[in-house]
């Protein structure tokens, strides 16, 4: 029986053994992930902080901005138009007299 008692104890040390590296593999997996988060955190904390400095920056650039005006500019596209279209049927107009 000793020679069936050492078969069953080998059996039970190598099913051990595997249950060990099994359970490193797991944390070993487990520990990437962890710092795969923690790094992500910190790009994430990285990032709303510049957007945060932005976000401040734009908000004192809209105070010191003044929006409200007393004449409103001459728009020189819709100027040109209508400035021309007077003209095409003022011609028209004259053609049309003679």
């Amino acid at each position: 029986m000793p020679a069936v008692n050492r078969g069953v104890v080998y059996s039970l040390l190598a099913v051990v053994v595997i249950l060990l590296l099994g359970i490193a593999a797991l944390v070993m997996v487990a520990s990437q992930r962890n710092q795969r988060l923690a790094d992500a955190t910190i790009d994430f904390q990285r990032n709303l902080n510049q957007k945060e400095g932005k976000i401040k920056a734009l908000q004192q650039r809209l105070e010191n901005c003044d929006t409200v005006r007393t004449t409103i500019p001459d728009d020189s596209g819709w100027g040109s138009i209508s400035t021309d279209t007077t003209s095409v049927s003022s011609q028209t107009v004259s053609s049309h007299s003679f």
